[in-house]
């Protein structure tokens, strides 16, 4: 029999604000959902939510969202129950919004892609448009500046991260990991291991920044994964500075492209791998000009449908009816707001300057470029 929510028999272990908070938590509310229809700020959500979290003994407002009454107190199922039947009507709506950054404009593809996917899902986009590139930093530097955006992203509610920046996640997703455990992570990787199952050919070509085409990280998965093929391993100058500048529809993007593929036109290779988030936006001129005998793979669509994944298996899945997006850079809102409303063919308004010196500590590491 399935059992009703409800409140446990021991009242007080709550205060009246708090159960309102509570039910509003259930429901899938966002913190800034709840403070708007209670008439609280933001951090005053924020507040209640860690104490309802707190005096019940859970580890997550998705475990407090799917409480279940009982005679004795409090009890609460926990992730990976062996039947979901069992779990009240609301198996875990969580409506605060998904986080995603890119040292830039290519981290798009993901959000596009995740929007597409996700269509009731919130977004909340950050282009680290004043310290791109972000081949150019160490790995001391990356790791703080995603730590500082991470911050900045759970300020503003995020229940998962998409660090969508193949050279952010190869440097610093560990370190997020580490330091921000109870957020689930979502990264971006050269896909070396789906081309090598992908391709009938026996040859593969990977497309990526001529930092992570001669990275050890990238000659690793080669290694490891194509080991037993032929890989034709592309560094492509000057295609992340086209698209940040959103002239990807020209025949400067066209010229600059030719030249990167000639190595693979005419090559036995069937799978063209995109190993930089920001090529998927040049991927149609790509394909014309490989021709239709070679697939070209967007790493934009499995990211999404991972994020997915996770959030289906955390119970923490939106079901916004209006979902909202916002955008933010480092750099100038209005060159961001211009070149992602032409790659994105919709516009872009209100996007908004953050400065991440706010959220550390200390003075960045990190100069802006």
């Amino acid at each position: 029999m399935i059992r009703r929510r409800g409140r446990p028999r021991h009242p007080d272990i709550l205060t009246p604000r708090e159960w309102e908070v509570l039910s509003l938590v259930r429901r899938g509310d966002s913190n800034t959902q709840i403070g708007r229809r209670l008439g609280i700020s933001f951090a005053g959500a924020k507040y209640h939510v860690g104490e309802i979290i707190s005096k019940l003994g859970v580890h997550s407002r998705q475990e407090a969202a799917m409480l279940l009454g009982s005679g004795e107190g409090v009890q609460y199922v926990p992730h990976g129950w062996s039947r979901p039947e069992l779990l009240s009507y609301n198996q875990g709506v969580d409506n605060r919004p998904i986080g995603m950054f890119d040292s830039g404009v290519g981290g798009l593809t993901v959000w596009r892609a995740a929007r597409k996917l996700l269509p009731r899902e919130s977004l909340v986009f950050l282009a680290d448009s004043g310290h791109v590139p972000y081949g150019e930093k160490s790995p001391d530097e990356l790791r703080d500046l995603t730590s500082r955006i991470t911050r900045f992203l759970l300020s503003n509610d995020a229940k998962l991260i998409v660090v969508a920046c193949n050279t952010a996640t190869v440097h610093a997703i560990t370190h997020l990991r580490e330091m921000f455990p109870e957020v689930p992570f979502v990264g971006v990787v050269p896909v070396v291991k789906t081309l090598a199952r992908l391709t009938h050919s026996g040859t593969i070509a990977v497309l990526s920044t001529p930092a992570t085409s001669r990275s050890p990280y990238l000659a690793g998965l080669i290694e490891q994964f194509a080991g037993d093929l032929s890989v034709i391993n592309v560094g492509c100058d000057g295609l992340e500075d086209l698209v940040e500048a959103g002239d990807v529809r020209t025949s400067k993007a066209t010229a600059l492209l030719e030249r990167h593929l000639k190595p693979i036109v005419g090559s036995k290779a069937d799978v063209v791998g995109l190993g930089c988030t920001h090529y998927p936006f040049l991927r149609q001129r790509i394909k014309r000009i490989l021709g239709p005998g070679v697939r070209v793979y967007d790493p934009s669509r499995p990211v999404a449908r991972r994020v997915r994944q996770l959030l289906a298996q955390r119970g923490a899945l939106g079901d916004n009816p209006s979902p909202e997006y916002s955008f933010y850079t480092t750099g100038d809102v209005e060159l961001f707001g211009r070149v992602s409303s032409k790659l994105l063919r919709m516009p872009v308004e209100d996007a908004s300057y953050v400065d991440l010196a706010q959220y550390g500590a200390t003075p960045l590491v990190a100069k802006a470029s």
